[in-house]
């Protein structure tokens, strides 16, 4: 949770400058940005301090609070030109929690320092002191600032020192994506671009770039938006950054004409810590385990949570997910298959990719429970669980040719590429609820074309379409016999 501020209110066309730098005593992260109303110049400063890194104030047996004294100074030589002193308060909470700030100082064009100093207020020993060289320099050529990486981005119209154009923008002081995060997020505007480009249009480029030293890089992706020139504008963008493995990277913001010439260029440096990405079968260690969800999973919860994934299992897998859900199998080898297979999915955040995937788990066995084996281990429970809800259903009980029978119909398929995808599962025993996979559209499914004579087999005796009985996949019509039509139809 990050703690939101008194209300302020900035309408600015802006200019912005940008620097980062780390404070190594609070665990704290500072941020600088200049902007420019019409009227005058003004510096933001954001901040982010780690919840673990403060001491606490434990106002009753379960809550507490931390309180941080902030000093911001803007130095000109020995001369304050502006400042900033404050208590900002964390909240109220059961566990640490991270507190995160905005000041903005009105400031003019020169050369500046920009001083911070954070002092814990339950520990007077914790504190630090930041210093940065600031420069404020507004021109009227073309202009583009510095990249405000984000942690998040979200439509706001408040009146929130965080928010912009519409959107409260939350900044990333540390410049570090965690392995959380799945969205890297970027802030920037561009100034007099009207007096730079005839043109009716221009673009902005965006490079995602993995550092490799020495001054070598290796594209990851990229990006553009077409603009029209003006005075000013801004852009937010995100990039997926789900698939990044751990490193350096950085990102590169350029303006060029129609012609492809490169205008103007910024470039900002980030890491990236996404340790479950190419973690390979060697690395799953009994130390990791440990510290995974998985090693909280008893036995019995472990061998009920590898068969809901088997309807997503392939090839020699396959074979190995059996073996562990035998009764004598490993328990060590069910966590390492059940994290592995999660950390696949997500990366990210395993847990949480277990987490919503078991709830989805435990409600398609609990709709497809047959008696005989869970839900989600029928025809329908693993077509549910490897396609997902399908778009359209057909449910028929009333047919007196045939025993009860769906249709399950997805109008977009993505996993094999295919448009109006058709199941039909029939109960020909008629106990309990059981329904059985007959015959489907879907690459990779069962493809029965005697599909209706295998329907209607046990009541329509031999009313084959045709007088070649021997091979006849069609019935004969029949004012009741209606599963050709509804399965054509829809």
């Amino acid at each position: 949770m990050k703690k939101r501020l008194t209300t302020l209110k900035f309408l600015a066309a802006s200019l912005f400058f940008a620097c980062a730098g780390r404070l190594a005593g609070l665990d704290a992260g500072v941020s600088f940005a200049v902007f420019a109303t019409p009227e005058q110049p003004y510096l933001e400063v954001n901040l982010e301090i780690a919840g673990t890194s403060l001491k606490y104030n434990f106002l009753d047996s379960t809550r507490m609070q931390a309180a941080v004294e902030i000093l911001i100074l803007v130095r000109q030589g020995e001369r304050i030109v502006n400042y900033e002193k404050y208590v900002l308060n964390g909240p109220i909470s059961d566990r640490p929690q991270s507190l995160l700030d905005v000041k903005r100082l009105m400031v003019s064009n020169g050369q500046y320092e920009l001083e911070v100093e954070v002092q814990d207020l339950n520990d007077p020993q914790n504190k630090d002191n930041f210093k940065a060289p600031l420069t404020v320099q507004i021109g009227t050529d073309l202009y583009l600032t510095d990249i405000v990486l984000l942690r998040d981005f979200r439509p706001d119209e408040s009146e929130s020192p965080f928010s912009k154009n519409g959107l409260y923008l939350e900044p990333l002081p540390f410049h570090f994506y965690d392995r959380a995060a799945r969205t890297l997020a970027f802030y920037a505007e561009m100034y007099h671009t009207n007096a730079a480009i005839k043109e009716d249009s221009y673009t902005l480029r965006y490079l995602l770039q993995e550092e490799l030293g020495n001054g070598n890089v290796k594209l990851i992706s990229s990006g553009a938006r077409q603009k029209r020139p003006a005075v000013i504008d801004a852009i937010v963008a995100p990039m997926d950054i789900t698939q990044l493995k751990s490193g350096n990277y950085s990102l590169t913001l350029e303006i060029r004409n129609q012609l492809n010439e490169l205008l103007a260029s910024r470039k900002i440096v980030f890491q990236r810590s996404n340790p479950f990405q190419d973690i390979t079968e060697t690395e799953i260690t009994d130390e990791l385990l440990a510290s995974q969800f998985v090693e909280g999973l008893q036995e019995d919860s472990l061998r009920y949570s590898l068969r809901a994934i088997a309807p997503h299992i392939r090839g020699n897998e396959l074979e190995v997910l059996k073996n562990l859900v035998a009764p004598d199998a490993d328990v060590r080898g069910m966590r390492a298959f059940l994290f592995r297979y999660f950390i696949r999915r997500n990366a990210n955040n395993p847990e949480e990719e277990y987490r919503q995937y078991m709830e989805l788990a435990r409600v398609v066995d609990n709709q497809f429970h047959s008696g005989f084996r869970y839900g989600f281990e029928t025809d329908r429970g693993r077509i549910f669980l490897k396609y997902g809800r399908p778009d359209d259903l057909v449910h028929i009980e009333d047919d007196p040719s045939a025993p009860p029978y769906e249709i399950w119909v997805y109008y977009n398929f993505p996993l094999t590429k295919q448009n109006n995808v058709k199941f039909l599962f029939y109960n020909p025993t008629l106990a309990g609820d059981d329904f059985i996979l007959l015959h489907s559209t879907a690459r990779g499914e069962i493809n029965n074309p005697r599909w209706e004579r295998d329907l209607y087999q046990r009541n329509a005796g031999e009313q084959f379409d045709g007088s070649n009985t021997q091979d006849a996949t069609r019935m004969q019509g029949n004012i009741a016999r209606n599963a050709r039509r509804f399965f054509e139809d829809y």
